[in-house]
């Protein structure tokens, strides 16, 4: 072990460095398959010398017998192919120097020995034999030039010296050709030993940068198919696992795929922090991969939308089935940061048939119609893709092919619904909306259409339009009548939106103070500082200022604190609620009385019968807009309806009442 004698021929400390136990490694390998070679050869030349000095070859404790135990020994232990340690590689080495020496000093005395008492003939024969030897070892040990020293420094350069002696002009002549050979091979050693090393050393550098190089290959191909923050597969990895998977399947069989997406993940970066979301997205990420098993892949399609690949599910009961269960793990509440926060996700699955959606596009297109459905039904629900759900998506490919055709908005036109005071009957804004009727499409809703043209990036053309025969009309109205209209996220939180309004004010002659813009809550969401600095401008001239929805989202207090409202149009959810049961009664009377702890005025809409009419006047809400109160009606019946003057009806009174006085 390194360290562990004190006399160690080798530096233990080259075997730290990868070029060192190259080096090392080259020279054992060298050696393992010199050492038989050379041990043979010695023999040979040792039992050689014996004959020629006349002795015999038997059993006994003389040179040759001693030397082919050793050699049989040493073959022995360095022929086994085990795995050998780098220390044991050195220590092994130094042994070879060691008994190599030792060795060679024992042959030199007996040849020394033969030397008194030998013969003419047989001195020749000893100087013979005993440089072949010697030359011979040192060539079989080239590869560790410390050992292959020893044969000629220990054996050779003796020999010459003791035959150098000699008055025999015939041995003087031998010992200095003895020694000028030993010094030309320990000078040829030296330089085979340097090349040795210089061709170990450029081997291992080189394949050094080929493993860094292949190491490098292999981190870029994980940073490419692994998403950063979770540690799961990213989309192309999914996307690749996907192709395979269908090449596996091509002749027959099913999979199924499977999308999850967070409901309004959105909210909870903006209103905890983006560390938070982070912070979700790995809670959900090693929750889905406990739920789904070890013979599924989860992978992060990208921002909260996450894909399953089911290689052993092949009926929609079982793909339903191992949805809810993932859902079930994943919409635990989880504790970030000390706070508690709701999970909630929706997924849609698809089953791959032969025959059906053979391509990655399809398979996904079908999980994504799935994860749609999933959504409309509600938040942590489950949906399998079936044929029928194709439909919406082509009327939606058929809406978004429409809008992309010049002059679309030029066939959007506008109705009108007013917005009532339920203390006094009278009208005090109508609310613009907008209305489309194609002649392939039918009518097509705002819901439909809007978040797709806020898509496509053709929203702002739309609603500039809309706005601006919004103005033109609202022009004709009364005085006290003010225009509500709807301002997209685009268009709140584009650069110069403000500007843009206030000159389309000028341009119809309309008063700021006739005109309310409503935001809603996802309008915010998108570029929060934007929509507030926008939002201030506008209010600053006399625009009202009301925020749409409320109740509908999460954070909607949070926004109380943080702008200033001039109105709170409350979501028709809450009217709803509270007509149904106690506690929603109690949830709308605490809304309304916190928006007029703010001097905030409120509106309901929605409001579909009688009885929410007396529970919102009763409550104390200051307007209120829906169907039993005014349907949405065209810009000449508006005309028509303004013309009539104060709505009155009883604020605690009948329907018929109430209804003759929205119908004027």
């Amino acid at each position: 072990m390194p360290g562990s004698v004190s006399w160690s021929l080798f530096d233990v400390g080259e075997i730290q460095t990868p070029s060192g136990r190259a080096i090392v490694e080259a020279r054992y390998s060298t050696l393992r398959r010199q050492i038989p070679v050379v041990y043979l050869l010695a023999l040979m030349n040792v039992c050689g010398l014996q004959i020629a000095t006349g002795g015999r070859l038997a059993p006994g404790f003389n040179i040759p017998t001693v030397l082919a135990a050793c050699g049989l020994l040493r073959v022995l232990q360095w022929l086994p192919d085990r795995e050998v340690s780098h220390e044991q590689m050195l220590r092994r080495m130094q042994q070879t120097c060691l008994l190599g020496a030792l060795i060679c000093l024992s042959v030199f005395l007996w040849c020394a020995r033969i030397l008194d008492t030998a013969s003419h003939e047989q001195k020749m024969a000893v100087i013979l034999f005993g440089g072949l030897t010697a030359i011979g070892i040192a060539y079989g040990l080239s590869a560790l030039q410390t050992a292959a020293r020893m044969p000629l420094i220990v054996l050779s350069l003796p020999l010459a010296a003791l035959s150098f002696v000699s008055s025999d002009p015939q041995f003087i002549g031998a010992a200095i050709s003895l020694a000028v050979v030993s010094g030309l091979i320990l000078r040829l050693l030296s330089v085979h030993d340097a090349h040795f090393t210089d061709l170990v050393r450029s081997r291992s550098s080189l394949e050094h940068q080929q493993q860094l190089a292949e190491h490098a290959r292999q981190e870029a191909i994980v940073a490419a198919t692994t998403d950063f923050l979770t540690k799961l597969p990213n989309r192309r990895a999914f996307v690749a696992a996907l192709e395979a998977e269908i090449e596996r399947h091509s002749g027959d069989g099913s999979f199924a795929v499977g999308i999850v997406d967070l409901d309004r993940f959105k909210a909870v970066n903006d209103t905890f922090g983006h560390a938070a979301g982070d912070k979700l997205l790995e809670t959900v990420a090693t929750r889905l991969l406990q739920a789904a098993g070890k013979s599924a892949l989860v992978a992060r399609l990208g921002g909260d939308e996450f894909g399953l690949l089911f290689p052993n599910i092949t009926c929609p009961s079982a793909a339903k089935e191992t949805g809810a269960r993932v859902l079930a793990e994943v919409n635990r509440p989880v504790t970030i940061h000390g706070r508690q926060l709701g999970v909630s996700a929706c997924c849609g699955l698809g089953i791959s048939r032969r025959g059906q959606a053979r391509t990655t596009s399809g398979v996904l297109s079908h999980a994504d119609l799935a994860l749609y459905q999933a959504k409309e039904d509600g938040c942590g629900e489950v949906s399998v893709f079936e044929p029928q759900m194709e439909a919406p998506r082509r009327r939606r490919a058929q809406i978004e092919a429409a809008l992309r055709l010049p002059g679309v908005h030029e066939s959007i036109h506008l109705v009108f619904q007013p917005i009532i005071d339920l203390r006094t009957g009278q009208v005090v804004a109508n609310e613009a909306l907008a209305r489309w009727r194609d002649e392939e499409l039918g009518n097509v809703s705002p819901s439909e259409f809007v978040p797709l043209a806020e898509q496509l990036n053709v929203i702002g053309d739309i609603s500039c339009h809309l706005m601006a025969k919004a103005f033109a009309e609202a022009a004709s109205w009364p005085d006290p009548v003010r225009l509500s209209f709807n301002l997209s996220a685009v268009q709140l939180c584009s650069t110069g939106s403000a500007e843009a309004i206030l000159a389309g004010l000028e341009r119809a002659g309309l008063s700021t103070k006739r005109l309310q813009v409503e935001v809603t809550e996802t309008a915010l969401l998108a570029d929060f500082g934007r929509a507030r600095e926008s939002l201030a401008k506008l209010r600053t001239q006399g625009v009202t200022i009301v925020l749409d929805d409320f109740g509908a989202g999460y954070a909607s207090i949070g926004y109380l604190r943080e702008m200033s409202f001039d109105q709170i149009k409350l979501d028709g959810a809450l009217v709803t609620a509270a007509q149904d049961n106690s506690d929603g009664q109690r949830l709308l009377a605490a809304v309304i009385g916190l928006c007029d702890a703010l001097g905030v005025s409120t509106v309901a809409e929605h409001v579909e019968n009688e009885q929410q009419l007396k529970l919102l006047v009763e409550l104390g809400c200051t307007a209120g807009q829906g169907f039993w109160l005014q349907a949405p009606m065209p810009a000449q019946a508006l005309r028509d309806f303004c013309r009539a003057g104060s709505l009155v009806f009883e604020t605690r009174g009948a329907a018929q009442a109430a209804r003759r006085a929205a119908h004027g």
